[in-house]
């Protein structure tokens, strides 16, 4: 089956499978999986930061947000969920149904279920995540579909965020962000984000593959940007989001600064 047909099917079977409303993330979910989110980056990096070709806090809001990721790793739908709240947006993310499933509380901050075993099944979960795309709010896809090693560029995507943006009533900013876990001379590794150059989709590309290519082109440059940073380790643009914890050597430092064993300011990260 064809996209056309599959969506003109989807269409015919709507009103005998219909979806439940449309359910906004609950405001003390999402503060309690934020905090734990938080902690669990501060016991496990010397630190969370982002930074952005297009400064993601200076957007407008009455337009939602389409972000599009590389997948690489255990941690992308946390650091997605603390980089959206930063930003200051509602989150929403596309979880692989079979494994929301399993975790079903992560509904309450934004889940949302993709059936990736059926094409009919992604059509229809793809145009109930729709419903999300609302003033303010914003959703995260991978469109890698499944997670893929850091060192993979990601050549092929999937079509389901293009169908996403075109099927959309109204504008949508789309925006790549890249994902690095790198160690960079503390004990723990950097989690690292970097937000790409966005546009604004109004609906004239129509063409799923050309749109496609343009987020594939879009999401390789963003990626690419945040590698040519981090080959000379340098952070000092990148912003802080969660400080994380010293490494051993700092930890003792700190003790011997404290009862005047060591001269001079402390340094809290090793050169």
């Amino acid at each position: 089956m064809d996209d056309v047909a599959a969506v003109r099917a989807l269409r015919v079977s709507g009103a005998r499978h219909a979806s439940p409303a449309y359910q906004a993330p609950r405001p003390i979910a999402v503060w309690a999986f934020a905090r734990y989110f938080r902690g669990l980056f501060r016991r496990h990096f010397a630190s969370a930061r982002w930074s952005a070709l297009d400064d993601p806090t200076g957007w407008d809001h009455s337009v939602p947000v389409l972000f599009l990721s590389n997948h690489t790793n255990w941690w992308d739908g946390f650091f997605s969920c603390l980089l959206t709240a930063e930003w200051g947006f509602t989150f929403h993310i596309l979880m692989e149904a079979g494994n929301l499933e399993r975790y079903p509380a992560f509904r309450r901050i934004g889940t949302l279920p993709l059936r990736r075993d059926s094409r009919m099944g992604a059509w229809q979960d793809l145009h109930d995540a729709d419903r999300a795309l609302r003033a303010g709010s914003s959703l995260w896809i991978y469109p890698q579909g499944r997670r893929r090693p850091a060192t993979e560029v990601p050549w092929r995507l999937e079509r389901g965020a293009a169908h996403l943006a075109i099927r959309h009533s109204g504008p949508l900013r789309i925006c790549p962000v890249a994902f690095r876990y790198s160690f960079m001379s503390e004990q723990l590794p950097e989690a690292i984000a970097l937000a790409g150059v966005s546009w604004l989709h109004d609906g004239q590309d129509e063409d799923r593959s050309i749109l496609t290519d343009r987020m594939g082109a879009a999401l390789r440059d963003t990626v690419r940007a945040l590698d040519a940073r981090l080959s000379d380790e340098a952070l000092d643009d990148f912003r802080i989001l969660v400080p994380g914890r010293l490494s051993i050597n700092k930890r003792m430092d700190r003790v011997r600064h404290s009862l005047g064993l060591l001269r001079g300011p402390f340094e809290a990260r090793n050169g």
